[in-house]
């Protein structure tokens, strides 16, 4: 008798997860995920109960890992984050010292071609976009440098440890554009 064949051999469960932001303290932020590699998927939020539907409601502002599965069991994850806005935030507010750094260092690093630059969202060629993202923006330039969840995404080298420190004092300052 040949052992059983794993059902899963040779298939690769692609997951794609797009956030919509939610309002500051408000639980309103939603993810939409979409799985390729197989068929008749169902989707789990954080390694909860899985469901047909790919989109998951009234969330709020944090990471999110979003896991399909297919009939089979055969499974891919992906990350994602909900956003909390700014309130705060109004386009023509002059920019601030430690703002201005912070952006001078995402347009270098992040907002470049194929990227951040209003080809893969958020767009950070928008002063309000970086304010919304500024928690997202110290996770990944500055919490995660050397992961593989570091931005700028590697290959690229993390940022240096002086421009980490600019995105620290901007975080520390209130994260504004005035700051």
């Amino acid at each position: 008798m040949s052992p059983p064949t794993d059902p899963c051999a040779g298939v690769t469960i692609t997951v794609v997860g797009a956030a919509t932001d939610a309002d500051a303290g408000s639980s309103n932020g939603s993810i939409t995920a979409t799985a390729s590699g197989s068929t008749g998927f169902t989707y789990s939020l954080n390694s909860g109960t899985f469901q047909t539907s790919g989109t998951f409601s009234n969330l709020a502002a944090g990471k999110y890992t979003i896991t399909a599965k297919n009939a089979n069991g055969c499974s891919g994850t992906t990350s994602t984050s909900v956003v909390a806005k700014n309130p705060g935030c109004t386009v023509g507010q002059t920019p601030g010292p430690t703002f201005t750094a912070v952006k001078a260092l995402i347009t270098t690093n992040c907002a470049v071609t194929g990227c951040h630059n209003g080809t893969q969202a958020p767009d950070y060629r928008v002063d309000c976009t970086i304010v919304d993202y500024a928690d997202l923006i110290k996770q990944r330039a500055v919490d995660d440098a050397g992961t593989a969840d570091q931005m700028p995404q590697p290959p690229r080298a993390p940022l240096a440890q002086a421009d980490r420190d600019k995105i620290t004092a901007w975080i520390t300052a209130g994260k504004q554009i005035t700051d």
